[in-house]
């Protein structure tokens, strides 16, 4: 089955390096990933490949426990994690650097959906929600890192 992609770019007010502490805080996560919670890292390592974590995520009023396994630890440029739960897949995040202390991202998610074809049909029909929801999880994230960079982020 043919994963289903979703692409969001953000330009974000603040260094690399701080983009990269953020999005690597995992049990932080839910403060700009809105339609997760509960995150909790279930590998020894916090740090490079091989990190494990799990969180609840609520898209369209369906809820599941997804787990993700770093794939890609690449500081501070990109960051490509698998996704092992109901559905499978995977996300890249991409950062440069950007004149003035700004932080370019680009995101992609491409996800696997579960149930074969029934479930290829009920994916995409959730695209454009998913699309909305990694949009405003960009410009939450923007709120984020650009309070970080006043030191207002602990």
């Amino acid at each position: 089955m043919k994963p289903i992609a979703v692409d969001v770019e953000a330009e974000l007010d603040g260094p690399i390096d701080l983009v990269w502490a953020i999005l690597t805080d995992w049990e932080r996560q839910g403060e700009w990933m809105l339609e997760a919670s509960d995150f909790v890292v279930v590998s020894p390592n916090r740090e490079g490949v091989g990190v494990e974590a799990e969180a609840t995520v609520t898209i369209g009023g369906i809820s599941t426990r997804d787990r993700v396994r770093v794939d890609v630890w690449d500081p501070p440029s990109h960051l490509g994690i698998e996704h092992l739960g109901w559905v499978g897949g995977r996300g890249d995040l991409r950062m440069s650097q950007l004149p003035g202390g700004r932080t370019k991202l680009e995101w992609r998610e491409e996800l696997r959906p579960p149930l074969g074809p029934l479930g290829a049909i009920g994916l995409r029909l959730f695209r454009p929600l998913m699309r909305r929801v990694f949009e405003r999880d960009a410009r939450v994230l923007a709120e984020v890192v650009r309070r970080a960079a006043e030191g207002r982020y602990p």
